[in-house]
């Protein structure tokens, strides 16, 4: 079994310190230099073995075709229990059946008027003309739609901090300086995602006896303790509903924080969304069906998740070997699905560093696992129709009512951690229409 090439690193801590302070760009140039059917391994201290791969055909493989080789590893599992996030095999096939019907497409549609209620109702609390902090707005919005649509309680429009500084804190389990130390040790990042866990495990207990019959809670509650029903414990519960917390808003809040930015900084991109959006939507309620006919909006939503994926890598862990071509990935070892760095690549896409909506015009000539913003196969992302519907609501909102601008000459730059961060502040200057 020959292996993708592990290039040699510094003395003692190989490729550490790189991986540690720029993984973005530090994976990207050991793609470049020393990449072999676009794979490459890290030798990153306290990871034991690591592969990148970079290319659509092995995300097929390991997503769709040969998904059997590849499971989610154990950080996930670490951080979440058995939620749909982490879970595998048997325990996964059952929580899906029990979930998905809360996210069908008619489902979502019955949620989008309460979605627009709350995004109003945030927007209602923006400045006639200011700037605001956008990554933090959109948090909160985002987490006030997932609380009043699947968990089943409004949110307090100024207030349950509490409650939304939890919400922020689970990815700190995944900050990259925790990456490269032992499970065991303690770091700011990890004490503050444990404060996050024990805080929303508070939370989910009183949702459990307040939330309306109508919500994701109050399914899953009357379902404890029913034979051959999920969840089986109150620990299952908790963990289920703190994954739908942490995958519900903070992805989605991330997709709008880098759509906005782009909006913000392309204004040809922003003229023709605002033009569709008051041709389509005037002064009317922005509905299911309203959202159905803003195909400018749909292909700036798609661009931006191109060029900022929220979920930049798929991590996994091989079950068995995996083929890249001729070279072979071994089972018992992490894999990075890159996926930032195909959304990225110029074999696919040209120009791949622009913002260019304009781009999906056409079918375009790529393979089709070239994109995959909500990843690929049976473990793609559960909560995609919501996601989209709610960022159509969202967008279609503030272009309607904002004018935008960005509120420094510098680039939004982008970090790592489990999702794709802005690097530094996000001044939006929005002015009432």
């Amino acid at each position: 079994m020959i292996r993708p090439p592990t290039p040699t690193g510094a003395p003692l801590l190989g490729h550490t310190v790189g991986f540690a302070t720029d993984p973005f760009g530090f994976v990207a140039d050991l793609l470049t230099a020393h990449g072999v059917e676009d794979a490459v391994g890290l030798d990153v201290v306290g990871m034991g073995a690591l592969y990148v791969l970079a290319h659509p055909d092995h995300f097929e493989r390991a997503l769709v075709t040969e998904r059997d080789a590849v499971t989610k590893g154990h950080e996930f599992e670490a951080a979440f229990g058995d939620a749909t996030i982490s879970s595998e095999g048997t325990a996964w096939r059952r929580q899906r059946t029990e979930l998905d019907p809360f996210f069908r497409w008619e489902q979502i549609s019955e949620y989008a008027p309460e979605m627009h209620r709350q995004v109003e109702r945030r927007l209602s609390t923006w400045p006639d003309s200011g700037t605001l902090s956008l990554e933090a707005e959109m948090k909160a919005m985002a987490l006030d739609v997932v609380f009043a649509t699947i968990l089943g309680r409004e949110l307090d429009i100024g207030g349950d901090e509490r409650v939304r500084r939890a919400a922020d804190g689970l990815n700190a389990r995944f900050a990259p300086s925790s990456w490269v130390l032992p499970a065991w040790m303690p770091t700011p990042s990890r004490r503050r995602f444990e404060r996050a866990q024990r805080t929303l495990r508070e939370e989910v207990r009183r949702l459990v006896e307040t939330a309306d019959d109508e919500s994701l809670t109050r399914r899953l509650a009357d379902a404890l303790g029913i034979d051959g029903e999920y969840p089986t414990t109150v620990e299952s519960l908790e963990d289920q509903l703190i994954g739908m917390i942490f995958a519900g808003h903070e992805t989605t809040a991330l997709a709008l924080t880098f759509t906005l930015y782009a909006l913000a900084t392309n204004p040809d991109a922003r003229e023709r969304a605002v033009e569709e959006v008051d041709r389509v939507v005037g002064e009317e309620s922005i509905t299911a069906e309203t959202l159905g006919h803003l195909p400018v909006l749909e292909r700036v939503i798609k661009e931006s998740l191109r060029l900022y994926p929220p979920i930049h890598t798929i991590p996994r862990e091989t079950a068995k070997p995996l083929s890249t071509g001729e070279r072979t990935v071994p089972a018992g070892v992490d894999i990075h699905l890159s996926v930032i760095r195909v959304h990225r690549d110029e074999r696919w896409y040209d120009d791949p560093l622009s913002f260019d909506p304009e781009r999906w015009t056409g079918d375009g000539d790529r393979p089709t696992y070239a994109y995959l913003p909500f990843g690929a196969g049976p473990r793609s992302c559960l909560g995609r129709s919501f996601a989209l519907t709610e960022m159509k609501i969202v967008l279609a909102a503030v272009l309607r009512e904002f004018e935008l601008d960005w509120g420094t000459d510098a680039p939004l730059g982008i970090t790592p951690e489990m999702t794709t961060q802005p690097k530094g502040p996000t001044p939006l200057v929005v002015r009432r229409r």
